[in-house]
């Protein structure tokens, strides 16, 4: 058994307001065990053999009555997201998980597209890191997540650290 981390997406966010004990409710009666939420913004560690995204999806859709895309990564993977690969002090860090990897040019489109001017980017395999660098930046989820054709789900480093410190 080990740790992991869920990253739940649109949780707290108009108009889906859930109360933390009932994601643990869904959590805990998909098996898991050491449940607990981190923040109010569908942020969950928990211990579990192999958990499977698409069961939890279907739990909570089921529970919820709404969709709620899931991003699991183990604590290796939450530890490798808290080390972004610039200078913290230059601005603000946001985290993206990105439920699968970006095709090589959809990086090379989305790089071309935000990083530079107000904006820092970095792409690996499961997550980008955004550094804001002024206050004209583009950048926004949403056209990250269709220019890199796979669901995102974005939070600061300072709540990514606290899920990591959870674990």
């Amino acid at each position: 058994m080990a740790r992991h981390a869920a990253f739940l997406r649109a949780i707290n966010t108009p108009p889906r307001y859930v109360k933390m004990a009932r994601l643990r409710e869904v959590f805990e009666g998909l098996g898991f065990e050491g449940v607990d939420t981190v923040i109010a913004s569908g942020n969950l560690v928990f211990t579990a053999e192999r958990p499977d995204p698409v069961a939890i999806r279907a739990a909570l859709g089921d529970a919820l009555g709404f969709d709620v895309p899931v991003f699991l990564r183990t604590a290796a993977e939450v530890e490798a997201a808290v080390s972004p690969p610039f200078d913290e002090s230059d601005g603000p860090v946001e985290v993206s998980f990105l439920e699968s990897p970006p095709a090589p040019d959809a990086v090379e489109r989305l790089l071309e597209r935000f990083d530079g001017g107000d904006d820092r980017l970095v792409v690996t395999g499961g997550h980008v890191w955004w550094q804001r660098l002024g206050p004209d930046s583009t950048y926004a989820e949403r056209d990250v997540a269709d220019v890199l054709g796979t669901r995102t789900t974005r939070r600061s480093l300072a709540t990514v650290r606290k899920v990591l410190a959870a674990l």
